[in-house]
């Protein structure tokens, strides 16, 4: 990367995404998100092993990745504990910049590959950090030894069993299911057949397409319950018809599929909103 620039646009070159920026709450911070496509970017913070960087115009302050989802990591960047080295140092360095006008960005990296070895899916984000970190060398990540600190060096997820009351995102940013008393704009089901019981492949069909967001854009996939989110990308080209296919992160569907039917069984789903669908066993409402 030497003959290479260093900066924003670089990260942005690489697959990474504007998503929003960090503003005053009380006494303590929350993020938000903007721009056109922020329904669409909401949706990588619920994907796990991602990466994210905070940025001030072209400069890049910090690089950091979690095992679970942006979504919680945050949580410790709006009201760290005591003890956490990280985020006291984030929280205290994004709230003293916004508070001298300075805007804090937020960009998210969650690529949706098909990566694999054998019959491995390999995460190109937990394979990227320390390369990225170690040459952009981010002022905000700290240093050991002259070397910059990651995450994982300081226990992040440890430290974050200390958060007992976590500051709240805005609301606009944490994602709702309707009310049980709400229709649904969309339901649909499908025949869990070889490839789709094997392969986790899941096409809502054509009525429900119109439902959903534009080719490209993230997909959340509520597998049962809320808790157990899949994170994978709408295609429209797939299907000559132009209806979605959803696409990446199939293993984990097809894993889904396996602990929880039979190969024939039908399997109920609807459409939450333009970026989310859930898939349930039995009748849907």
């Amino acid at each position: 990367m030497a003959n290479r620039e260093l900066n924003a646009e670089f990260l942005l070159n690489l697959g990474f995404v504007d998503v929003g920026r960090w503003q005053p709450n009380g006494g303590y911070i929350a993020y938000h998100l903007d721009g056109e496509d922020a329904a669409a970017n909401e949706v990588l913070l619920d994907a796990r092993n991602a990466l994210y960087a905070f940025v001030k115009g072209d400069q890049v302050l910090y690089i950091g990745k979690t095992a679970r989802s942006i979504r919680k990591r945050y949580v410790g960047y709006c009201r760290p504990g005591i003890r956490q080295a990280t985020n006291q140092r984030c929280h205290r360095n994004i709230k003293t910049s916004i508070e001298q006008g300075t805007e804090i960005r937020i960009f998210a990296f969650a690529p949706i590959t098909h990566l694999r070895y054998a019959d491995f899916e390999i995460n190109l984000a937990a394979g990227l950090e320390d390369s990225l970190i170690g040459e952009f060398q981010p002022p905000w990540n700290g240093k050991d030894k002259d070397q910059p600190i990651t995450e994982d060096a300081e226990r992040e997820e440890a430290e974050e069993s200390e958060v007992e009351a976590p500051a709240a995102p805005p609301a606009s940013d944490i994602q709702q299911e309707p009310k049980a008393s709400s229709p649904a704009p969309a339901s649909f089901s499908i025949t869990l057949g070889q490839t789709y019981y094997n392969k986790g492949f899941l096409n809502p069909g054509v009525e429900v397409s119109r439902f959903l967001g534009k080719d490209g854009d993230p997909i959340r996939v509520l597998l049962g319950d809320t808790s157990n989110i899949v994170i994978s990308k709408i295609n429209r080209a797939a299907n000559s018809s132009g209806a979605v296919r959803v696409v990446g992160s199939n293993q984990q569907i097809a894993r889904w599929f396996q602990d929880n039917f039979r190969e024939g069984d039908t399997v109920h789903g609807r459409v939450i909103d333009p970026h989310t669908i859930k898939l349930i066993a039995g009748k849907t409402s």
